[in-house]
């Protein structure tokens, strides 16, 4: 799910800015102005039953063009971000819970959480079989218990 969700950043991100997108760091000799979109935080908080409630917290920096033109440029992008990231997704929608905006040196970084909840599947494992030993069967494991029930006489 949490792949999902960071396909349907970069996607939303690309369709409405058209620039590149990456999905880890800027490579070296990248275009620039882009966008890098990362995955900070994961948390997972344990719900009734076989629910949790996960917490997942994207990085979204955009890296301007030039140095000189972070101050003009930075803020541009950045204003758009809100109402591209609140709602994502195609088939599957995602809403944001929280966005928080920082200003740094060559652009702006741009922190956006997502919440979902999951329900975990008990595998139905194979149990053991029983344990031979010389042929016989190992203690405690009959097939048919010789013990006798206490009755009173």
């Amino acid at each position: 799910m949490t792949e999902e969700i960071r396909k349907a950043v970069i996607q939303a991100i690309s369709k409405e800015y058209g620039l590149p997108v990456y999905g880890q760091r800027v490579p070296q000799g990248g275009k620039r102005p882009c966008f890098m979109v990362e995955l900070t935080e994961m948390t997972q908080k344990r719900l009734l039953g076989n629910r949790a409630a996960r917490k997942v917290t994207f990085t979204i920096h955009y890296i301007c063009g030039e140095e000189k033109t972070a101050a003009a440029e930075g803020l541009t992008p950045a204003e758009g971000l809100y109402e591209t990231l609140l709602i994502i997704g195609t088939e599957e929608k995602f809403a944001a819970s929280g966005m928080k905006l920082e200003k740094t040196a060559d652009g702006v970084k741009v922190s956006v959480e997502y919440e979902y909840h999951i329900i975990f599947t008990e595998d139905e494992a194979e149990r053991m079989q029983r344990l031979e030993y010389n042929g016989k069967e190992a203690v405690g494991y009959e097939k048919e218990s010789d013990i006798q029930q206490g009755t009173a006489e």
